[in-house]
């Protein structure tokens, strides 16, 4: 009878730790898995311009009203936009929204022009973030992120090159650098707003001065010879 009761306490004390255990599991904030965690995201649903960020989770999603930014370049409007949340690997929790829209709601860029422009910017006030914004002229839509830093510092370069995974052969720094893109256009406060690099055919025939800005001149006999027709040498 005794070693009954023994067994029974045992048995008791062990669904005792394993409860305690369970409800810890479910109260603990959740945590990204460095091996299996990615949070990726299509900005606008199409394959134009994607955000990835490594080693996090994300745990909600939740569409927003339309709103804005103060950032360095003046404030920065979004709209039909979604705020995505994710943790981190040490269970941090940050977020970032991302929209796509029409440039109808921007004086910024010249859509008159066949060629990717973009602004990028840090936020200024009381939320902390980078802001980087492109319009595409083939898709003729305004795509944007801000992505909060108040957990995790990130640079204007990482969001660019690495979060963005855009090429830095095409994008050029805009406040972290002293260099600046090969054109830009200005809404009157400055010239934040610069262009992204093409194809070198593409762009030799667009604007050769900014080839030879951005190329060797003298790699490419077709576009040399077409240059040098042109009157360029």
């Amino acid at each position: 009878m005794a070693k009954r009761k023994i067994i029974l306490i045992l048995a008791l004390f062990v669904l005792i730790i394993g409860a305690f255990s369970l409800i810890g599991n479910l109260l603990e904030p959740p945590k990204a898995d460095y091996e299996n965690d990615v949070v990726f995201e299509k900005i606008g649903g199409d394959d134009f311009l994607n955000v990835t960020i490594k080693h996090c989770l994300k745990i909600d999603e939740r569409d927003i009203p339309d709103g804005s930014f103060s950032t360095s370049v003046g404030k920065v409007k979004y709209y039909d936009a979604k705020n995505i949340t994710y943790v981190d690997l040490f269970g941090n929790r940050d977020y970032f929204i991302i929209w796509k829209t029409s440039p109808d709601n921007y004086d910024w860029f010249e859509t008159n022009e066949s060629v990717n422009q973009y602004v990028s910017c840090y936020l200024t006030g009381d939320v902390e973030g980078k802001c980087f914004v492109e319009y595409s002229y083939e898709y003729n839509s305004v795509y944007g992120v801000m992505v909060s830093t108040a957990e995790d510092s990130i640079s204007e370069s990482e969001l660019i090159y690495k979060i963005l995974g855009l090429d830095p052969e095409g994008f050029d720094l805009a406040y972290s650098s002293t260099q600046s893109s090969y054109d830009s256009y200005s809404s009157g406060s400055g010239s934040h707003y610069h262009t992204v690099v093409p194809d070198r055919y593409t762009l030799s025939r667009t604007d050769p001065g900014a080839y030879y800005d951005h190329y060797e001149y003298g790699d490419n006999y077709e576009i040399d010879n077409y240059l040098e027709s042109e009157g360029f040498d």
